[in-house]
């Protein structure tokens, strides 16, 4: 069953060994040779799936990868259950304000171990048992530096402000989870976060 079709993957509800799964395959594209297409294709399924893992290993809550076919360009992993993050936020309360902080620490973690997101957005994690589950890394690199960092952080902050009335309240606990565990350097992406906001302003 077709869950989501982007402009790079399809995404589809399967199973795997009888257990809940989601296939994510890389579409073709007819505008480009088929050599290359294949080739950006595989390493992009390839990419996306090692920033899984490695963020695991980091210790943030991913789904756990079942299958990884180079030839279709396709990942099958895990299926999680439950609310998205930007559901939490819209009904707001106590759990509103823990999600957002936990989100701090989870983009804390990601940066820490040197890996950028790129696609921070509340429909983009996945509340289960507690514990908020990161999805979709599909635009994700490795790159510690700090614009890239900031550029991450800016996009979350983006995100909240389109999506949640309450966006500046969730955004400081945010921040405040992500100083728990990136410690002084948070003070540098932050202030980077700051100078891509008055770039915008100004251009």
């Amino acid at each position: 069953m077709l869950i989501k079709r982007g402009a790079e993957a399809e995404l589809h509800r399967t199973e795997f060994l009888g257990r809940p799964a989601v296939a994510k395959t890389r579409v073709p594209k007819a505008y480009r040779s088929a050599e290359l297409d294949e080739n950006l294709r595989r390493t992009r399924i390839r990419t996306e799936a090692r920033l899984i893992a490695e963020a695991r290993a980091a210790g943030v809550a991913v789904p756990i990868l079942f299958d990884i076919d180079l030839a279709q360009a396709q990942i099958v992993m895990e299926f999680i259950d439950g609310p998205t993050v930007k559901e939490v936020l819209d009904r707001g309360g106590t759990a509103a304000m823990e999600a957002a902080w936990e989100v701090g620490r989870i983009v804390g973690r990601l940066h820490r171990a040197g890996i950028v997101h790129g696609d921070l957005t509340t429909s983009n994690m996945i509340l289960r048992e507690g514990r908020v589950v990161m999805i979709d890394f599909s635009l994700g690199l490795k790159d510690d530096s700090r614009e890239a960092r900031g550029v991450d952080l800016h996009l979350l902050r983006e995100g909240l402000v389109s999506a949640h009335a309450r966006a500046t309240t969730y955004y400081r606990e945010v921040v405040r989870g992500y100083r728990e565990v990136m410690g002084s350097s948070a003070d540098r992406v932050i202030a980077t976060v700051k100078e891509i906001e008055s770039r915008g302003r100004y251009t």
